[in-house]
This record gives structure tokens, C-alpha cells and sequence, in this order.
């Protein structure tokens, strides 16, 4: 902070961090100051360094009490290996499923959501419009390019759509 000041800092790390060793010093009674100069600069109007992390200061009196804590609190696992793995194991599917014998087991994925009826119903109405507006051709009446590709592209992508729905059942 300043040079001559009471304050010493013990600690730079995101804000939450920050937050959490904060209220940890304070449940040990120890007074602490906190100085993200990122907010600061962003309700000053300016930019910042995103790099930068959020510092935290306690007084020089508490200075070793605090850094004994900080180190605690930041080097202590909060797991063991043995509870990862078992938490790890507990989370997995039930039932896994592979594609091949020898292969990995894969993620066992849900049933593709059916198809309603208005869809459908506007597949089938759309593939019957866009065949109507082709209907002309087959009489040997010239038609415009553009027309003739998009009633194409979507009797085709409407048939195939009404085609896989039913051949899937």
C-alpha cells in the first residue's frame, strides 16, 4: 500500500480467495484490508490489467499469525485421493454400454426427443406446397432458377425428414 504503512500484504490470488482468507483472518481476530485495484479502476472509469489479482494486507503485528493461517488454508487438501476415487465411482452410470467388446465404455446418451405431430404436419405440408410449386415443370412451363432450386432443397430436406422419422419407428 504505502510505504510507511502498518499494513503488510500476505496475499494476492482472484477475489473470491481473497474473500474466503479474509473471513478466515477474521474468525482468527485478525483485522485485515483488502484493495482490488481492477474494481477500482473500472468505478473510476479507466481500465486495468486483468493479471492482476486482488491483494490482501494485515497489520505487521499479525503479520506471521496471518501467513500461518493463509498457508494453512491454501496448501491443505481438501480431498483425499481415496474420497476423489470414491466420489468419482459414485457418479459414474450404473449402466455402461459398449460398442465393441474391449472398447472403452461410453456415455450412455438419451432416446432423441420424438418428433410432435405439428411438426410433422408441417414436414408433410411443406414438402406437398414445395412439390405443388414444381407441379409446373412437369406441364413444360419455365420456371425461375431460383424458384426451382428452393422448392427442390425443401421437398428434398421435408421428404428425407418424413422418411427417417417413419423409417426409425
Amino acid at each position: 500500500m504505502i510505504k510507511d504503512s502498518k499494513y503488510e500484504r500476505v496475499y494476492t490470488g482472484s477475489e473470491i480467495n481473497v474473500n474466503h482468507l479474509k473471513s478466515q483472518l477474521e474468525e482468527a481476530g485478525i483485522s485485515s484490508v483488502v484493495r482490488n485495484d481492477h474494481e477500482s479502476a473500472i468505478r473510476a472509469g479507466f481500465g486495468s490489467d486483468y493479471d492482476r489479482g486482488v491483494l490482501l494486507f494485515v497489520e505487521k503485528d499479525n503479520l506471521l499469525r496471518a501467513k500461518h493461517i493463509i498457508e494453512k488454508s491454501t496448501s491443505e487438501p481438501k480431498f483425499t485421493d481415496a474420497e476423489l476415487e470414491e466420489q468419482a465411482t459414485q457418479s459414474r452410470l450404473k449402466e455402461q454400454t459398449t460398442e465393441r467388446k474391449g472398447e472403452r465404455p461410453l456415455i450412455q446418451k438419451e432416446e432423441k426427443p420424438k418428433r410432435s405431430f405439428f411438426n410433422l404436419a408441417l414436414n408433410a405440408g411443406l414438402l406437398i406446397y414445395s412439390l405443388w410449386r414444381l407441379y409446373p415443370l412437369t406441364q413444360g412451363e419455365e420456371l425461375p432458377t431460383y424458384r426451382i432450386l428452393l422448392s427442390s432443397f425443401i421437398a428434398v430436406f421435408c421428404g428425407y425428414t418424413l422418411v427417417r422419422h417413419f423409417i426409425k419407428k
